[in-house]
């Protein structure tokens, strides 16, 4: 099973994933170009994009994290199981929760950020409404 597979991420994501990663490292600035209802972030803030359909706006440097835990993702999960089954954490990380199947394991600092981000997500969109996808963590009804 691929990292991308694990995490529910197809190709085409885990390709944006890359190439986020890419930019990122290299200070690049590019524009999103798919679907989040028409909504585009403030200044200053870009998609998460943890997961298809994942609009929260945050900092390039967080999307940047969340690129790289993702991909460390495998890496950070106990290999003889436990507790949790094969998503248990190695000592030292938890879920990061973006949504509540979320299962990579992050430190517990991420896991915070993680979680401010979601509560500032309607004061960091531009226009009217926020551009809330079902299964995403502003979207309590579908957790």
């Amino acid at each position: 099973m691929t990292v991308l597979t694990k995490l529910g991420i197809g190709m085409m994501s885990g390709l944006l994933i890359l190439l986020t990663m890419v930019v990122m490292h290299h200070g690049i600035a590019l524009a999103a170009s798919h679907s989040g209802g028409g909504h585009r972030c403030i200044n200053g803030y870009v998609w998460r994009e943890a997961f298809p359909g994942d609009y929260v706006c945050v900092t390039p440097q967080q999307r940047s994290q969340v690129a790289y835990d993702n991909s460390q993702a495998p890496y950070r999960v106990d290999p003889s199981g436990g507790p949790y089954g094969p998503d248990t954490c190695l000592n030292g990380y938890v879920w990061r929760q973006i949504i509540s199947t979320d299962h990579v394991c992050v430190t517990p600092q991420e896991r915070s950020q993680v979680a401010y981000d979601n509560s500032q997500a309607p004061s960091r969109y531009q226009g009217t409404g926020v551009p809330i996808d079902p299964g995403t963590a502003l979207n309590p009804a579908s957790n």
